[in-house]
């Protein structure tokens, strides 16, 4: 009986943990949309905006900081922005709080990764945060230790450099 029991058990989390491994997204937990819609496209390449206009320390700093409501609303307040959508961003942003985004991080929370060394070694932010419309839409998947290495082995058209673990992994 206690082995009939155990066995049961066994097969029960045995099951847990395949249909977690094989239903699982392929996205971090962490990951959820965020509540006001934003197009990276319609803010970077329609009107020009660079990263580190809304993502301060994305050029020098070890991390690229989400905006404010009060820096979106900096920009959509000014006279040439009149579109009826600035009306439901308003109200949206009303009630929201001050920072209204969910972090979407892409690397594991062993991995250690400064913006600021990439961007003096003319990284550009596309290198990794390509495809922003799956960004926009709360599906940016897990950054890959190959994707990683596939730049520091000289792989992409960069030259080589560190490969050794302990310069990324704590």
């Amino acid at each position: 009986m206690k082995k009939g029991i155990l066995l049961l058990l066994f097969l029960f989390f045995s099951a847990l943990i395949l249909a977690d491994f094989f239903f699982s997204p392929s996205v971090s937990p962490n990951m959820k949309k965020t509540s006001i819609p934003f197009l990276h496209s319609l803010h970077g390449d329609s009107i020009g905006l660079s990263c580190e206009a809304c993502h301060s320390g994305a050029q020098t700093g070890r991390e690229a900081f989400l905006p404010s409501k009060a820096d979106c609303m900096d920009c959509h307040r000014l006279p040439l922005t009149e579109s009826p959508g600035i009306a439901v961003l308003d109200s949206i942003l009303e009630s929201s709080p001050d920072f209204p985004w969910k972090r979407k991080s892409r690397l594991p929370s062993h991995v250690v990764f400064h913006h600021g060394v990439h961007a003096k070694a003319s990284v550009s932010c596309q290198e990794c945060h390509s495809g922003e419309g799956a960004w926009d839409r709360g599906e940016a998947p897990l950054m890959l230790m190959n994707d990683c290495l596939s730049c520091h082995r000289g792989d992409r058209g960069f030259a080589p450099s560190a490969t050794d673990c302990a310069s990324c992994h704590r």
